[in-house]
Order: C-alpha cells, then structure tokens, then sequence
C-alpha cells in the first residue's frame, strides 16, 4: 500500500487482487448457495419431511435451514476464490512479471487476508443472528415442536432444588401437583414444598393447597400446612419440559445465558460451552484455507480451475472431519477443552499453511 496526504491508500496492485478475488468470491458463493439449496436441501432433505407436512411448510423449512447451509459453503467459496485468482495469474505469466518485479508472496497475500478476515467478521453475524435463529425456525417447523405442555417432569434447578411436576400447560401458566426438594451445602434433604398447583410472576413461585416439611440430618422436625405460598423463583418453567433451543440454534448471549444458568444449577453444560466456541470459531475458517489454498495454487494454479474445487472439497472435508466429528465430539463427551475443540482445526490449518507460504519459492 501507499499513502495519500499521510493516510494509506491502495495502489494499483492491491486493487486489482481484490477486485479479482472478491469477484471469485462472489460467483463461488452464489454457486454454492444454489447448489446447496436445489441438491441438498430439495432433493436431500425434503425427502426425510413427513407425509402429513404440507409443502408450503416443507418450503419454509428449506429457506429456513439455507443460512446455515451458507455458512458451511463459506470456506469452500474463500479456496475457490483464491486458487482460481492466484491460479490464473501464474497460469499467465503475471505470478512471474511480479516475482521478477521484487513482490513477495506476502505481498500478494497481505490484501487477500485482510479482506477474508473482514469477510469472516461479517459472517460471525451473520450466523449469531440470522443462521441460527432461522435453523431453530426450522428445526420446530420439522419436528412439528409445540413445547407447550409436559408430564411427569424432573428439573434439577438452582440452590440445590429439584423440582417434580405432574402436570405443566405454559399457555395457562399452570403447574399440577409441583414438589420442591431442597438440599443443604451438605447435599442433605432440608425441605420439601408440595402444592397441588402453582402458578409464577417474573420473580416468585405462587403455591397453592400444600405443605411444608422440614428435615434435619435426614429427620423430619417439622410439618406445615398453607393455602397460598410465595418463594422466590430463578427458573424459567419452559425448562421443566425441554423446550430450549438446541444450542445449535443458540446465539452466542443464548448460550452465554445457558451456561451460566446451568453452572448455578449444578447441571451439565459441555455441549453449550463446545457451541460457544464454534460460534466465534467457525466463522474464520475461511481464514486458514484461504492460508492453505494460496500456496496450494501457486504451486499446482496451472491445473486449473475443476482442479481446485475439487481440492477445495476435500481440505473442507478433512476440516468438517476434523472438527464436527473428532474434536468437537470429544469436547462434549469431557474429554477434550472445548475452546481446543473448537478452535483446534483453525490453528492447525494455520500453522500448516504458515508454513507452506514460508516454503513457497519467493
């Protein structure tokens, strides 16, 4: 870069990379998209629909699924981008004018890589707030999700209370038959509450026709009875029946929420903490392949264009792979730190394509 008036400024140079990369880009993108939604989402997944899901539902459900299916298509249109503009300038000569010229392969990369990283920041956005909230649009048009009711439903809550409801219709704010078991620091039954219905405020428990008991060391002391009774409430009852969102379809205050929540409540939070990660590190894929995919087309650019999307694929693959399925899964099963799983494939891809532009002839 130059600079104009003492502020930098693109030269020539640096221009005429990024118009050629933004625009593989973009063709590389939009082709992605279509394919994923034609192949994959109206050949593929309308045919897992259910007989009884009519097809205006199906439609929905396919645009809804097809910001995610964008965010997957995004590191493919970033190698193609850069194996077909760095691949056609050596296939021209121009790779070689530059080179002869004294510009550095870190040069050429300097602009690619600044803009990618500015791409990726747009699509963390994008997938915090449109994909994931369209793909849980999609996930209850699917399932046909009306998480409205429940039976016989165990809660482990906060400050060692486990609640027991018989019966809970959200629409109606009515819980049937609701017990509360409460512990001690010593994980000792202390108290239980039992109403045979309860209702709630923003704040509070509203109890009705119940009883009170109190334990000591495991020994009943005490027994009382109430008509009405009020204590505070930290839960919010569409937990009680599963109706949160999969943490797929979290964003990113979701999931923080979540895993503070269940971090009180003494409940099992990995997979909430692996998708936190993802959020933030999936995004930047596109990053690191673009690190691999420019060595990869200096060195074999000539072979052209089919050469590279099928070479875009299959380093995709090996990250989805690598990822998703191995380190993300370990994450959840406690086996792995999850900012490791999910971040894991982004620094070893950028490591290995460290160092294959380091070993690229300058």
């Amino acid at each position: 870069m130059c600079r104009h008036n003492g502020k930098p400024r693109l030269n020539i140079l640096d221009r005429y990379l990024l118009r050629e990369y933004l625009r593989a880009f973009a063709v590389a993108l939009f082709f992605f998209i279509a394919l994923v939604i034609i192949v994959r989402l109206l050949d593929y997944d309308l045919k897992k629909f259910e007989d009884d899901i009519d097809y205006l539902t199906a439609t929905k459900i396919v645009f809804f699924q097809a910001p995610r299916r964008i965010m997957e298509m995004v590191p493919i249109a970033a190698f193609v981008a850069v194996f077909f503009t760095l691949g056609r300038m050596v296939r021209s000569n121009e790779f070689t004018a530059m080179k002869a010229g004294g510009i550095s392969v870190y040069r050429l990369l300097v602009p690619i890589l600044v803009v990618t990283l500015l791409i990726c920041g747009l699509f963390t956005f994008f997938y915090d707030r449109i994909a994931s909230p369209a793909f849980h649009q999609a996930h209850l048009l699917q399932n046909k999700v009306k998480p409205r009711r429940g039976r016989n439903i165990v809660f482990k809550g906060k400050d060692n209370r486990i609640f027991y409801s018989q019966r809970i219709v959200l629409d109606e704010r009515i819980i049937s038959h609701l017990t509360i078991y409460e512990h001690d620091v010593e994980e000792q039954l202390d108290r239980i509450t039992f109403a045979k219905s309860a209702t709630w405020t923003p704040t509070q428990w509203e109890l009705t026709d119940g009883y009170i008991r109190h334990f000591e060391r495991g020994v009943e002391v005490d027994y009382e009875t109430f008509d009405t009774y009020a204590i505070e409430r930290y839960e919010d009852p569409t937990r009680f029946i599963g109706s949160e969102k999969d943490p797929r379809a979290m964003t990113i205050e979701e999931l923080r929420e979540q895993i503070a929540y269940k971090k009180e409540a003494g409940q099992i939070h990995r997979k909430e903490r692996v998708k936190l990660y993802h959020k933030t590190a999936y995004p930047f894929a596109a990053v690191v392949v673009v690190m691999l995919g420019a060595p990869i087309a200096i060195r074999f650019g000539r072979a052209g264009f089919f050469a590279g999307l099928v070479i875009a694929f299959f380093i995709s693959f090996i990250y989805w792979a690598l990822s998703f399925a191995t380190l993300e899964g370990l994450s959840e099963s406690g086996k792995l730190h999850p900012f490791i799983a999910s971040w894991g494939a982004n620094i070893l891809y950028a490591v290995v394509g460290s160092i294959m532009i380091w070993r690229t002839p300058k």
